[in-house]
């Protein structure tokens, strides 16, 4: 009996112990959870340009893997990444989930990218160009390289389109839609580029053709500047990807008189150089703001 009785003091007692072991767990691990909010304050601090840093704005948590759909249906990054366009994406939604990975066999928390698409692709294409150009040919294809950059890069010919198609219903045009070399126009190397009534060097035309460019004129009247031929462009405002300035967001109107100010050429005084994201990679680094793409702009380091 008592041993019995002993046997219970010594139970008791332990167990009292572990709960005062157990109480005092969370006064140790107070320090690291707020080593956890000022990088979480940091993290705000750095993306500043966010309206309210949700989780609906924010990156991945750190290590949160990426998990991907496509108007609803489980895909790769690799899939999404080729399929989702500038022209073809309708909107992004980014949400926190519990979801089983495909190299797993258990749920992780994940960061999921919703992005929905035009299911028609006649209407996810990229619109034709606007404009009285039918046909133009760049003096240099390419802007990779030291060498490429260093090079003017301008509108060597043109077509126009009432030309064009004037012979096209004359029955001039083969079912190759080639056009023949009699239509074809040089353009002086000095010419102007206006690029939303701001003047920009050529190569920023040729980078933003590929984008966002509604529209395209040539005017070589007496009504331009100085007798110099002008190039007039319009971009589509509702497409606009985001633009961010050495970490801080902006928009293309910066851009482009940041391009006036020359402030890309190697010769600045501190240089600048700029590229374009993908929307599911830009969607990745900067939340929905980046559906339709982004254009990053850092100092030349």
């Amino acid at each position: 009996m008592r041993n019995r009785i002993f046997g219970w003091i010594m139970t008791v007692g332990f167990v009292a112990g572990g709960g005062e072991v157990a109480a005092q767990e969370p006064l140790r691990q107070g320090p690291q959870e707020s080593v956890v909010l000022r990088f979480d304050e940091a993290r705000r601090d750095t993306l500043a340009d966010v309206p309210s840093a949700t989780a609906e704005t924010l990156p991945a948590a750190a290590g949160r893997p990426f998990a991907y759909k496509l108007n609803h249906r489980r895909v790769t990054r690799e899939e999404a990444y080729g399929r989702v366009t500038l022209w073809n994406v309708r909107r992004v939604r980014v949400k926190n989930r519990r979801m089983r990975l495909a190299d797993t066999t258990r749920r992780e928390r994940v960061r999921l990218l919703k992005f929905f698409i035009e299911r028609d692709r006649r209407k996810g294409v990229r619109p034709h160009l606007q404009g009285n150009v039918a046909g133009y040919r760049w003096s240099a294809t390419s802007l990779e390289g030291a060498r490429q950059r260093r090079q003017a890069v301008h509108i060597r010919t043109y077509t126009l389109r009432a030309e064009y198609d004037s012979l096209r219903r004359a029955g001039g045009i083969d079912r190759s839609g080639r056009i023949p070399d009699g239509l074809w126009h040089p353009l002086p190397h000095d010419a102007r580029y206006l690029l939303d009534g701001i003047e920009v060097p050529g190569r920023v035309f040729q980078f933003i053709d590929g984008l966002i460019l509604r529209s395209l004129d040539i005017r070589t009247d007496s009504a331009t500047i100085d007798g110099r031929p002008l190039v007039v462009g319009r971009t589509y405002a509702d497409r606009a990807p985001l633009v961010v300035i050495d970490g801080m967001p902006s928009d293309v109107g910066e851009w482009l008189r940041m391009c006036r100010a020359n402030v890309f050429s190697l010769e600045a005084e501190v240089p600048m150089y700029y590229y374009y994201l993908l929307p599911v990679e830009a969607v990745e680094t900067f939340g929905r703001r980046g559906r339709f793409g982004a254009v990053c702009i850092e100092p030349a380091r």
